[in-house]
Formats: C-alpha cells, sequence, structure tokens
C-alpha cells in the first residue's frame, strides 16, 4: 500500500524535496507555513488581505504534473510596470481566492488545472505574523525583517512567536499529519520556514499524537541572518526549543563535501557554511534515541547547494523498517 506523507516547511526547502517525493507517493500533503511578507506575496498580502501565495505556489509547481511551459509560467515575475516584481502564479492564486472567496479553495482548483499529485494545505487559515525576539532583547515583526534586523545586530534569535500569539491550525493540516505514515520536516529557512509551524495551536499535538515515523531533514548550509555558526545540534534544539514534544524520529543530514570552489563562489561572501554531523553530534542524537541518517542528499546546480528530493525520496522509501 502506498504510504501517506506529509510535509512541514515553507519557503523553497521542501519545494525540492516534493519533487524528488512525488516519484515514490501519490499521496503526499504539503503543509505550508503562512507567514511571508515580503516581495509580491507581501504586496499581495497587504493589497487583497489575502494569505501569502509564494509559498504555496513552489509546492504547487513542484507537486505539477503538467506542461514544462506553463510551470514556467506560474513562475513568471514581470520585469517592468505596475506589475514589476509580481508573480503570475500568486496572481492566479489571488484571483481564484476572490472568484471562489477563500484562499484554501482556490489551491484546490489551482492543483486541479495543474495536474498537481497530491494536496497543498496552508497550515492556518488567520492571518500571521512572526515575532523574533533576539539574545540582545530587541524584537522585529515580519518574516522578511528578521534575517536582516538578527545580522545587523549580529546576535542569535531567543524566541519565535506569532501575532495573534496562537493562530488556528487548519483542520485539514492537523488530519494530513494524523493520517501519515511518515511525516517530513523541512528543509528550509529555520525560523522564517520550519519553525512558523510549530508556533500554530494544534500542530504539535498532531505530531505528539500521530503513528507516523518523523524525519527532520537537516538543511546543507547555515543561513545568515538566521543560523550563522550554527551545528546540526543547534538546528535540532531550536525546533525543540519551539515544540511542545519531542516527537522527531530521524535526523537526514548531508554529509557529500562540495569542492572549495561551490563553497567559495556564493557561500563565503553570503557568510554561509556547510553543515556536517561532527562526533558530538552524533553522540547526541544517539543519547537522544533519534536515528542519524548521513549520505549524498545534494546535488550542485549553476554553483548553487540544493537538496536532491530523488535521492532522499530513495533514502526514505528503500527501506524496510517504514
Amino acid at each position: 500500500m502506498e504510504k501517506k506523507i506529509a510535509v512541514l516547511g515553507g519557503g523553497t526547502g521542501i519545494s525540492t524535496i516534493l519533487r524528488g517525493l512525488k516519484f515514490y507517493s501519490k499521496n503526499i500533503s504539503a503543509v505550508v507555513s503562512m507567514s511571508d511578507d515580503g516581495g509580491g506575496s507581501g504586496i499581495l498580502r497587504e493589497e487583497l488581505n489575502i494569505l501569502p501565495p509564494g509559498d504555496v505556489r513552489r509546492c504547487l509547481i513542484a507537486l505539477s504534473n503538467t506542461d514544462e511551459t506553463l510551470k514556467e509560467l506560474l513562475n513568471y515575475r514581470f520585469k517592468s510596470g505596475t506589475l514589476k516584481n509580481q508573480n503570475v502564479g500568486n496572481i492566479l492564486i489571488a484571483a481564484l481566492a476572490d472568484i471562489f472567496g477563500s484562499f484554501d479553495r482556490a489551491l484546490i482548483e489551482m492543483s486541479s488545472v495543474f495536474n498537481v499529485t497530491g494536496k497543498i494545505i496552508p497550515v492556518t487559515l488567520d492571518e500571521t505574523h512572526l515575532v523574533a525576539e533576539f539574545l540582545s532583547k530587541d524584537k522585529v515583526v515580519g518574516e522578511s525583517y528578521i534575517p536582516k534586523m538578527c545580522y545587523r545586530l549580529n546576535t542569535r534569535i531567543e524566541k519565535m512567536s506569532m501575532i495573534p500569539h496562537y493562530p488556528r491550525a487548519n483542520d485539514d493540516a492537523l488530519r494530513a499529519i494524523l493520517d501519515a505514515d511518515i511525516v517530513i520536516i523541512g528543509p528550509g529557512s529555520l525560523y522564517t520556514s520550519v519553525i512558523p509551524n510549530f508556533l500554530v495551536a494544534g500542530i504539535n499535538e498532531a505530531l505528539r499524537d500521530t503513528k507516523a515515523h518523523i524525519i527532520y531533514i537537516a538543511n546543507a548550509m547555515t543561513q545568515r541572518g538566521e543560523t550563522k555558526n550554527y551545528s546540526l545540534r543547534d538546528h535540532f534544539e531550536a525546533i525543540l526549543k519551539h515544540s511542545s514534544y519531542e516527537f522527531i524520529d530521524e535526523v537526514i543530514a548531508n554529509s557529500y563535501r562540495a569542492t572549495d570552489d561551490v563553497y567559495n563562489y556564493y557561500y563565503k561572501k553570503e557568510e554561509s557554511m556547510p553543515i556536517f554531523a561532527s562526533d558530538d553530534d552524533r553522540k547526541y542524537f544517539e543519547e537522544k534515541n533519534v536515528l542519524l541518517t548521513e549520505g549524498k542528499f545534494i546535488d550542485v546546480k549553476d554553483g548553487f547547494i540544493r537538496h536532491d528530493g530523488k535521492k532522499i525520496g530513495s533514502c526514505i522509501f528503500e527501506r524496510t523498517f517504514l
């Protein structure tokens, strides 16, 4: 029987995983964070009073089985005029939300038109805004401002919260987690894409109660403004700090080192470093009774390091204990 998969995250991170997972299961639910307030999504959110469409659009394209030209159309961003920096896919989602009266109905219609494998589910249908409190005790509101302020203050993020404090989980998101055989968390920006899902009322309880095998896919690189100098353990403990329960069964971490040219091309100036498990990390996860799976889980495209969804899918599904 085909495994039921629920993937939690946001941004571009989980879309790369979804592209690979759809070769192993058609029963996929992408549960997507709804805190984006930057770029074209932020403009549509403010002007039309809708949920941010950018992250769900990326997931829709990743799971779509339509013509490549249509996928390019959904990703197309206007370069000039009053629509400059607006994305065609975002506008289509906004239009369908207006036509059908709800954001989630718009995603259902888009999924049907673009022949999407599985479901794309907003983690909450409430309007939310991320709040970061830093070690310096400063606070900032807004997903797009958090990395910039963290970098400017040269500090670490101490705690994440939301306005309103307890947005309600989408019932479909809870159902997807509870019914899943496998739940995958990440990869993605730790504080602005992954952790926001745990700040939604009901999600932590669903992760506690599900019978699914829960996997955290660790980022391959640190991120300036969010996780500078973070170890693998630091990422894991940040999740534990923002969740009510210790529900992760396994961590998948990349162990493949790209060439120095790749790290020096872009990542050096971004102060971004590769994340590999250390002996201390391995000991920590062993003591936590969390399975640590290491392997070559990245690909290098145009000088950028990206997770390889097919390799991760192969690792997850071609095992007998799941």
